[in-house]
């Protein structure tokens, strides 16, 4: 976890400097440094939630990175056995 989450941390600092906080980049690479922490099953879904409204927010709902997103915070809730809350995020 620790190299992944070093090359994540890198790639998103140099996409925020080049591109700005909330390109697409530095959004899909925040996902990927709260994946790739070691953090328990709540702690990244808690994590992704608002991370999910900022993709909304700067990129849109239709956006494909935000799709992913919003797919892997489903699943993760499903996994975790919060099924209401996993069948609202998919709808």
């Amino acid at each position: 976890f620790e190299d992944a989450r070093r090359y994540y941390k890198r790639a998103k600092k140099g996409y925020e400097e080049q591109l700005g906080p909330n390109s697409e980049k530095v959004l899909e690479a925040t996902y990927g440094v709260i994946c790739a922490t070691g953090m328990s099953e709540g702690e990244i879904i808690e994590k992704l939630r608002p991370l999910l409204q900022r993709m909304v927010g700067a990129l849109g709902e239709e956006n494909v990175v935000t799709l992913d997103t919003l797919n892997s915070l489903s699943a993760r809730l499903r996994d975790s056995g919060e099924l209401e809350e996993a069948r609202k995020v998919y709808e």
